[in-house]
């Protein structure tokens, strides 16, 4: 596996999506990462990104500028503005470009749901907008339940939610063991590239600046952005291709 841009980094737009979800608000999946941490950055329209942590909930307000970061056991959705004029478009950066196709993402279903890994993997499937919206509904409605859990005790919402992070470590546990191979191939290869950089300019050798390139990456074109999980993906890719993004916001 090559991970062409620096760090292993995984880099993507996203454009937010508009249709209206069970709660009222026009947005994304809630859904968590259990390995990597994610960056928004707001580049066109406004909204806002809600989150759940076991500190409670937060929402942060974006504008064009805005960037919000956050860590892995965060439930984290993105929301856009109600008219087209005011479409929120975020540019998402991705710890690892690679581990969420290995896993690292799990939807907040409702309980019974993430109980039952059959029926999870039926509802987490979705080839096309319709039924990504419909996935997105069903996560809205379970993210909806954890938050209403914290307005009413937040001893009893952190519960929900530690109980939501043990179903989430079951449900991804068979694929778990193959993440410090992608972490290995992606992020610390290119750790490890950068050490013996800095320990050759260090050194006073500099010839690995004889092999300098310049790569340019292809621009977003809406018709081939497909739909994921806050709104409709394209990855920026160094190599040019424009296939199936990785699993990123």
């Amino acid at each position: 596996m090559t991970f062409a841009l620096p760090a292993g980094i995984g880099m993507s737009r996203v454009h937010v999506y508009s249709s209206q979800a069970p709660d009222g608000q026009c947005g994304g999946t809630p859904h968590m990462h259990l390995a990597c941490t994610e960056l928004y950055v707001a580049l066109e329209g406004r909204g806002a990104a809600e989150f759940l942590t076991p500190d409670g909930i937060h929402r942060t307000e974006l504008r064009p500028g805005d960037a919000v970061q956050f860590t892995p056991g965060t439930i984290h959705r993105l929301i856009t503005g109600p008219e087209p004029e005011t479409a929120l478009r975020i540019l998402v950066v991705m710890e690892n470009g690679h581990l969420n196709e290995e896993g690292d993402v799990v939807f907040a279903f409702p309980d019974d749901d993430l109980a039952d890994p059959e029926r999870y993997a039926t509802l987490a499937a979705a080839d096309t907008l319709e039924a990504a919206r419909a996935r997105r509904d069903h996560a809205v409605r379970g993210f909806t339940g954890l938050v209403d859990a914290w307005h009413t005790s937040p001893a009893h919402g952190r519960e929900r939610l530690l109980a939501f992070y043990r179903r989430a470590a079951a449900l991804v546990h068979h694929r778990a063991a193959e993440w410090p191979r992608v972490v290995a191939e992606g992020p610390a290869r290119n750790l490890a590239r950068l050490t013996a950089r800095a320990e050759a300019v260090a050194a006073g050798d500099v010839s690995h600046l004889e092999q300098a390139t310049v790569t340019e990456l292809a621009a977003p074109r809406p018709a081939s952005m497909t739909p994921r999980m806050c709104g409709t993906l394209w990855p920026y890719r160094p190599d040019g291709t424009t296939g199936t993004a990785p699993g990123v916001s």
